[in-house]
């Protein structure tokens, strides 16, 4: 991770949390305070976001997205950027401006509209497995 000191209290640390899987092209590029998706925590120090894109939300400029957050309060700090895979836009911090997702597909980006809904089982028994018990089945012979 890209910060020095202490993480501001309450945030997850997730990395690379708007991908769609691992299998990816990441690259080290310098991040500074004058990048255009600088923001200031609450503790005013002052980072480059996950989701980010990279340098800035503009077609014209793009080169991809930013993989971790980047501290960049005390100056300039090296990051890592992604520059092709396969992303769900509705975990990216921002929307794509008008072209973008274009210019990034055209670098080897992917885009999925929405990450798949987790379904969590719920508790409570469904008939099935009670003690090595299935179903009538007592150990591998038919009860009755």
């Amino acid at each position: 991770m890209s910060f020095i000191g202490n993480v501001e209290q309450g945030k997850v640390y997730a990395p690379g949390w708007f991908l769609a899987h691992e299998e990816c092209e990441r690259k080290t590029r310098q991040f500074n305070q004058n990048n255009a998706e600088v923001e200031t925590a609450s503790n005013g120090s002052k980072y480059v976001p996950m989701g980010a894109f990279y340098p800035a939300n503009n077609s014209s400029t793009v080169e991809g997205i930013v993989y971790e957050d980047v501290d960049v309060t005390n100056g300039a700090m090296p990051g890592s950027v992604v520059l092709s895979g396969v992303v769900y836009l509705d975990r990216l911090p921002e929307a794509p401006a008008s072209g973008v997702a274009s210019a990034l597909t055209a670098k080897g980006f992917v885009f999925i509209t929405a990450a798949p809904e987790v379904v969590r089982p719920t508790g409570g028994t469904t008939g099935g497995t009670t003690g090595g018990t299935t179903g009538g089945t007592t150990g591998g012979t038919t009860a009755g």
